[in-house]
């Protein structure tokens, strides 16, 4: 009896492809929020939104210059909190969709070429 060798270069690609799309679909969907518009003389440095990578709200984040008596000016980073409708939600993380896509396709490989192999 042949032994299954390991996945196919072609399967592997096409997999990664398929949790690519699948794990930032899957964000997309789940991370839609209304905008949250600060006014502020600052500039913004991230908008309120969904971290990607683990799924968490963030606030905004603004670079405020300050300028002082004798002429210089540095930055100040002020944190603006999110609302509470945000803050009590969570995003389906890329990684974790990325996981399921490419699991999906990969096992659905393996099943499929099981059945080929009895036939």
């Amino acid at each position: 009896m042949e032994q299954r060798r390991w996945f196919s270069v072609r399967q592997v690609v096409f997999a990664c492809v398929v949790g690519l799309i699948v794990g930032y679909g899957a964000f997309l969907l789940t991370a839609v929020s209304p905008d949250e518009k600060v006014i502020s003389m600052c500039y913004p440095v991230l908008d309120a939104g969904f971290d990607p990578l683990t799924g968490t709200p963030h606030g905004t984040t603004l670079n405020c210059p300050q300028l002082h008596p004798d002429g210089t000016q540095t930055s100040v980073t002020q944190d603006v909190p999110m609302s509470a409708d945000l803050a009590s939600r969570r995003a389906i993380p890329v990684p974790l969709g990325f996981v399921v896509g490419a699991g999906f396709v990969l096992i659905a490989s393996t099943i499929r070429g099981a059945v080929r192999r009895s036939d």
